[in-house]
Protein backbone atom coordinates (compact mmCIF):
# COMPACT_ATOMS: atom_id res chain seq x y z
CA UNK A 1 0.00 0.00 0.00
CA UNK A 2 0.96 3.38 -1.06
CA UNK A 3 1.85 6.08 1.90
CA UNK A 4 0.81 9.58 1.84
CA UNK A 5 4.66 10.47 0.80
CA UNK A 6 4.77 8.48 -2.03
CA UNK A 7 1.26 9.24 -3.17
CA UNK A 8 3.13 13.28 -3.02
CA UNK A 9 5.90 12.73 -4.79
CA UNK A 10 4.38 11.09 -7.64
CA UNK A 11 2.01 14.13 -7.84
CA UNK A 12 4.87 16.05 -7.92
CA UNK A 13 6.94 14.39 -10.31
CA UNK A 14 3.55 14.22 -13.04
CA UNK A 15 2.48 17.83 -12.03
CA UNK A 16 6.98 18.81 -13.18
CA UNK A 17 6.31 16.58 -16.04
CA UNK A 18 3.43 18.35 -16.95
CA UNK A 19 5.01 22.30 -16.61
CA UNK A 20 7.38 20.64 -18.84
CA UNK A 21 5.61 19.24 -21.45
CA UNK A 22 2.76 22.84 -21.91
CA UNK A 23 6.12 24.70 -21.73
CA UNK A 24 6.60 22.78 -24.91
CA UNK A 25 3.53 23.39 -26.62
CA UNK A 26 3.00 26.77 -28.75
CA UNK A 27 -1.05 26.73 -27.91
CA UNK A 28 -0.07 27.03 -24.52
CA UNK A 29 2.45 29.27 -24.92
CA UNK A 30 0.08 31.57 -27.09
CA UNK A 31 -2.55 31.36 -24.76
CA UNK A 32 -0.73 32.62 -22.03
CA UNK A 33 1.03 35.61 -24.23
CA UNK A 34 -2.29 36.25 -25.42
CA UNK A 35 -3.03 37.00 -21.40
CA UNK A 36 -0.09 39.44 -21.12
CA UNK A 37 -1.04 41.52 -24.25
CA UNK A 38 -4.41 41.69 -23.52
CA UNK A 39 -3.95 42.52 -19.95
CA UNK A 40 -1.15 45.57 -21.39
CA UNK A 41 -3.01 46.41 -24.14
CA UNK A 42 -6.28 46.89 -22.17
CA UNK A 43 -4.60 48.67 -19.23
CA UNK A 44 -3.66 51.14 -22.21
CA UNK A 45 -6.97 51.34 -23.71
CA UNK A 46 -9.05 51.73 -20.44
CA UNK A 47 -6.47 54.62 -19.58
CA UNK A 48 -6.99 56.44 -22.99
CA UNK A 49 -10.55 56.10 -22.27
CA UNK A 50 -9.98 57.63 -18.89
CA UNK A 51 -8.38 60.64 -20.64
CA UNK A 52 -11.12 60.93 -23.75
CA UNK A 53 -13.76 61.07 -21.28
CA UNK A 54 -11.80 63.83 -18.95
CA UNK A 55 -12.15 61.09 -16.09
CA UNK A 56 -9.88 60.11 -13.66
CA UNK A 57 -9.81 56.89 -10.88
CA UNK A 58 -9.76 57.56 -7.25
CA UNK A 59 -6.30 55.97 -6.93
CA UNK A 60 -3.98 53.96 -8.20
CA UNK A 61 -5.78 50.73 -6.59
CA UNK A 62 -9.43 52.16 -8.06
CA UNK A 63 -7.47 51.99 -11.50
CA UNK A 64 -5.85 48.54 -11.08
CA UNK A 65 -9.53 47.03 -10.34
CA UNK A 66 -11.09 48.79 -12.79
CA UNK A 67 -8.74 46.99 -15.28
CA UNK A 68 -8.62 43.90 -12.92
CA UNK A 69 -12.49 43.44 -13.64
CA UNK A 70 -12.45 43.36 -17.16
CA UNK A 71 -9.05 41.24 -17.61
CA UNK A 72 -10.06 38.09 -15.30
CA UNK A 73 -13.83 38.10 -17.72
CA UNK A 74 -11.86 38.32 -20.83
CA UNK A 75 -9.10 36.24 -19.78
CA UNK A 76 -10.85 33.23 -17.88
CA UNK A 77 -12.09 31.95 -21.15
CA UNK A 78 -8.60 31.37 -23.12
CA UNK A 79 -6.81 30.00 -19.48
CA UNK A 80 -10.09 27.75 -19.12
CA UNK A 81 -9.22 26.32 -22.99
CA UNK A 82 -5.99 25.75 -21.82
CA UNK A 83 -6.97 23.70 -19.06
CA UNK A 84 -9.73 21.74 -21.14
CA UNK A 85 -6.70 19.82 -23.05
CA UNK A 86 -4.44 18.85 -20.32
CA UNK A 87 -5.50 14.98 -20.48
CA UNK A 88 -6.31 15.25 -24.70
CA UNK A 89 -2.66 16.55 -24.81
CA UNK A 90 -1.59 12.75 -23.20
CA UNK A 91 -4.05 11.09 -25.07
CA UNK A 92 -3.56 12.45 -28.26
CA UNK A 93 0.20 11.41 -28.10
CA UNK A 94 -0.42 7.97 -26.35
CA UNK A 95 1.31 9.54 -23.12
CA UNK A 96 -0.97 8.71 -20.93
CA UNK A 97 -0.51 4.56 -21.68
CA UNK A 98 3.15 4.52 -20.85
CA UNK A 99 2.80 6.95 -17.72
CA UNK A 100 0.03 4.44 -16.48
CA UNK A 101 2.36 1.56 -16.99
CA UNK A 102 4.79 3.05 -14.39
CA UNK A 103 3.90 2.92 -10.93
CA UNK A 104 1.30 5.28 -10.78
CA UNK A 105 -2.18 5.39 -10.11
CA UNK A 106 -5.09 7.08 -12.09
CA UNK A 107 -6.10 9.16 -8.65
CA UNK A 108 -2.53 10.39 -8.50
CA UNK A 109 -2.60 11.16 -12.38
CA UNK A 110 -5.84 12.78 -12.03
CA UNK A 111 -4.85 14.67 -8.84
CA UNK A 112 -1.46 16.26 -10.46
CA UNK A 113 -4.22 17.19 -13.53
CA UNK A 114 -5.96 19.32 -10.72
CA UNK A 115 -2.74 20.61 -9.20
CA UNK A 116 -1.95 21.88 -12.99
CA UNK A 117 -5.02 23.20 -13.20
CA UNK A 118 -5.02 25.61 -10.20
CA UNK A 119 -1.06 26.18 -11.00
CA UNK A 120 -1.95 27.94 -14.56
CA UNK A 121 -5.41 29.83 -13.31
CA UNK A 122 -2.80 31.04 -10.38
CA UNK A 123 -0.33 32.13 -13.42
CA UNK A 124 -2.80 33.96 -15.15
CA UNK A 125 -4.16 36.12 -11.36
CA UNK A 126 -0.20 36.58 -11.00
CA UNK A 127 0.18 38.01 -14.53
CA UNK A 128 -2.89 40.20 -14.70
CA UNK A 129 -2.46 42.00 -11.46
CA UNK A 130 0.82 42.50 -11.93
CA UNK A 131 0.20 44.24 -15.46
CA UNK A 132 -3.23 45.98 -13.80
CA UNK A 133 -1.20 47.44 -10.61
CA UNK A 134 1.70 48.36 -12.50
CA UNK A 135 -1.00 50.72 -14.30
CA UNK A 136 -2.38 51.96 -11.54
CA UNK A 137 1.54 52.58 -10.06
CA UNK A 138 2.20 54.41 -13.28
CA UNK A 139 -0.49 56.50 -13.53
CA UNK A 140 -1.94 57.58 -10.70
CA UNK A 141 0.55 56.07 -7.96
CA UNK A 142 -0.04 53.19 -5.14
CA UNK A 143 0.71 53.87 -1.23
CA UNK A 144 -1.32 54.81 1.31
CA UNK A 145 -5.10 55.50 0.17
CA UNK A 146 -6.02 59.01 0.67
CA UNK A 147 -8.51 61.80 -0.13
CA UNK A 148 -7.90 65.45 0.21
CA UNK A 149 -4.41 64.78 1.78
CA UNK A 150 -6.35 62.47 4.49
CA UNK A 151 -5.01 59.20 4.86
CA UNK A 152 -7.92 56.74 4.60
CA UNK A 153 -6.55 53.67 4.05
CA UNK A 154 -2.72 53.15 4.86
CA UNK A 155 -1.35 50.90 2.05
CA UNK A 156 -0.49 48.24 3.81
CA UNK A 157 -4.29 47.54 5.03
CA UNK A 158 -4.90 48.07 0.99
CA UNK A 159 -2.96 45.10 0.01
CA UNK A 160 -3.68 43.06 2.70
CA UNK A 161 -7.20 43.08 1.72
CA UNK A 162 -5.88 42.83 -1.90
CA UNK A 163 -4.30 39.40 -0.57
CA UNK A 164 -7.62 38.33 0.51
CA UNK A 165 -9.66 39.24 -2.42
CA UNK A 166 -7.43 37.18 -4.53
CA UNK A 167 -7.60 34.36 -2.36
CA UNK A 168 -11.36 34.01 -2.57
CA UNK A 169 -11.14 35.61 -6.11
CA UNK A 170 -8.53 32.17 -6.80
CA UNK A 171 -10.73 29.69 -5.29
CA UNK A 172 -14.23 30.68 -7.53
CA UNK A 173 -11.13 30.44 -10.57
CA UNK A 174 -10.40 26.85 -9.46
CA UNK A 175 -13.65 25.71 -9.52
CA UNK A 176 -13.80 27.06 -13.17
CA UNK A 177 -10.47 24.96 -13.55
CA UNK A 178 -12.48 22.18 -12.12
CA UNK A 179 -14.83 22.11 -14.85
CA UNK A 180 -12.27 21.87 -17.58
CA UNK A 181 -10.50 19.36 -15.59
CA UNK A 182 -13.77 17.69 -15.99
CA UNK A 183 -14.21 18.26 -19.26
CA UNK A 184 -10.65 16.75 -20.01
CA UNK A 185 -10.93 13.78 -18.55
CA UNK A 186 -13.47 12.61 -21.59
CA UNK A 187 -11.47 14.11 -24.52
CA UNK A 188 -9.25 12.38 -26.62
CA UNK A 189 -8.75 15.40 -29.03
CA UNK A 190 -7.70 19.09 -28.03
CA UNK A 191 -10.43 20.11 -30.86
CA UNK A 192 -12.94 18.05 -29.12
CA UNK A 193 -11.74 19.25 -25.66
CA UNK A 194 -12.33 23.02 -26.58
CA UNK A 195 -15.60 22.89 -28.26
CA UNK A 196 -16.96 20.52 -25.76
CA UNK A 197 -15.77 22.61 -22.95
CA UNK A 198 -16.48 26.26 -24.43
CA UNK A 199 -20.45 24.71 -24.62
CA UNK A 200 -19.97 24.32 -20.88
CA UNK A 201 -18.78 27.48 -19.88
CA UNK A 202 -20.83 29.41 -21.73
CA UNK A 203 -24.21 27.40 -21.12
CA UNK A 204 -23.21 28.13 -17.44
CA UNK A 205 -22.52 31.92 -18.30
CA UNK A 206 -25.76 32.59 -19.73
CA UNK A 207 -27.82 31.62 -16.51
CA UNK A 208 -26.45 35.13 -15.37
CA UNK A 209 -29.29 36.16 -17.92
CA UNK A 210 -32.06 34.44 -16.01
CA UNK A 211 -34.21 37.21 -13.40
CA UNK A 212 -33.26 37.20 -9.77
CA UNK A 213 -37.35 36.41 -9.07
CA UNK A 214 -37.08 32.64 -11.00
CA UNK A 215 -34.79 30.40 -8.68
CA UNK A 216 -34.83 27.63 -5.80
CA UNK A 217 -37.50 28.31 -3.50
CA UNK A 218 -35.83 27.23 -0.20
CA UNK A 219 -36.38 27.10 3.83
CA UNK A 220 -33.64 28.20 6.31
CA UNK A 221 -35.12 28.36 9.46
CA UNK A 222 -38.66 28.15 9.17
CA UNK A 223 -38.34 31.35 6.71
CA UNK A 224 -38.55 30.89 3.03
CA UNK A 225 -36.39 32.31 0.62
CA UNK A 226 -35.54 32.19 -3.38
CA UNK A 227 -32.10 31.30 -4.45
CA UNK A 228 -31.99 33.01 -8.01
CA UNK A 229 -31.11 30.14 -10.81
CA UNK A 230 -28.75 33.22 -11.91
CA UNK A 231 -26.43 32.27 -8.80
CA UNK A 232 -25.04 28.90 -10.34
CA UNK A 233 -23.61 30.97 -12.80
CA UNK A 234 -20.06 29.70 -12.02
CA UNK A 235 -17.92 31.70 -14.86
CA UNK A 236 -19.06 35.26 -13.17
CA UNK A 237 -18.69 34.14 -9.77
CA UNK A 238 -15.07 35.36 -9.95
CA UNK A 239 -16.21 39.14 -10.27
CA UNK A 240 -17.51 38.47 -6.89
CA UNK A 241 -14.61 39.20 -4.58
CA UNK A 242 -13.41 42.02 -7.05
CA UNK A 243 -17.13 43.72 -6.48
CA UNK A 244 -15.98 43.48 -2.85
CA UNK A 245 -12.95 44.84 -3.54
CA UNK A 246 -14.66 47.84 -5.04
CA UNK A 247 -15.99 48.85 -1.97
CA UNK A 248 -12.41 49.75 -0.58
CA UNK A 249 -11.34 51.93 -3.30
CA UNK A 250 -14.57 54.35 -3.09
CA UNK A 251 -13.21 54.60 0.59
CA UNK A 252 -15.12 52.20 2.14
CA UNK A 253 -13.71 49.85 4.75
CA UNK A 254 -14.32 45.99 4.39
CA UNK A 255 -15.21 45.29 7.99
CA UNK A 256 -16.06 41.38 7.13
CA UNK A 257 -15.45 38.95 4.49
CA UNK A 258 -17.84 36.72 5.33
CA UNK A 259 -20.53 38.23 4.15
CA UNK A 260 -23.87 36.75 2.08
CA UNK A 261 -22.23 37.14 -1.70
CA UNK A 262 -18.84 35.61 -0.27
CA UNK A 263 -21.09 32.98 1.42
CA UNK A 264 -23.45 32.35 -1.41
CA UNK A 265 -20.10 32.19 -4.03
CA UNK A 266 -18.36 29.65 -1.63
CA UNK A 267 -21.38 27.49 -1.57
CA UNK A 268 -21.90 27.66 -5.63
CA UNK A 269 -17.90 27.32 -6.15
CA UNK A 270 -17.71 24.46 -3.22
CA UNK A 271 -20.93 22.27 -4.95
CA UNK A 272 -19.45 22.81 -8.17
CA UNK A 273 -16.02 21.43 -7.35
CA UNK A 274 -17.41 18.65 -5.92
CA UNK A 275 -19.40 17.80 -8.81
CA UNK A 276 -16.69 18.13 -11.20
CA UNK A 277 -14.46 16.18 -8.77
CA UNK A 278 -16.81 13.03 -9.04
CA UNK A 279 -17.33 13.78 -12.56
CA UNK A 280 -13.71 12.98 -13.30
CA UNK A 281 -13.07 10.75 -11.07
CA UNK A 282 -15.55 8.53 -12.43
CA UNK A 283 -14.02 9.41 -15.77
CA UNK A 284 -10.79 8.28 -14.89
CA UNK A 285 -11.90 4.98 -13.20
CA UNK A 286 -14.07 4.04 -16.40
CA UNK A 287 -11.93 4.91 -19.27
CA UNK A 288 -9.60 2.70 -21.54
CA UNK A 289 -6.59 5.12 -22.19
CA UNK A 290 -5.93 1.88 -24.50
CA UNK A 291 -8.24 2.84 -27.17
Amino acid sequence: MRSPLDFLRTVARLVRADVTKLSRYWVVLAGFVAVVVLAVSGTMVFHRIEQAANVTSNSGYDFALAVMDRLVDVSLPIVYVLVCILFAIDVSNSTVKYILTRPVTRMELLVSKYVTAFGMVTLNVALLWTVALSGGAAFYGLGDLTENGYVIFSGGYVFGQFALGTFFLLIALGSVAAMGVAVSTFSSTMGGAIIIGLIFFFMLELLAVIPTNLGLTLSLGGEAFVLPFSSFSLPNQPLIPLGVLGDLTTGIAIESWWIPPIQRMLAVCGAYLVLFLGVSAFGIRKRDFTL
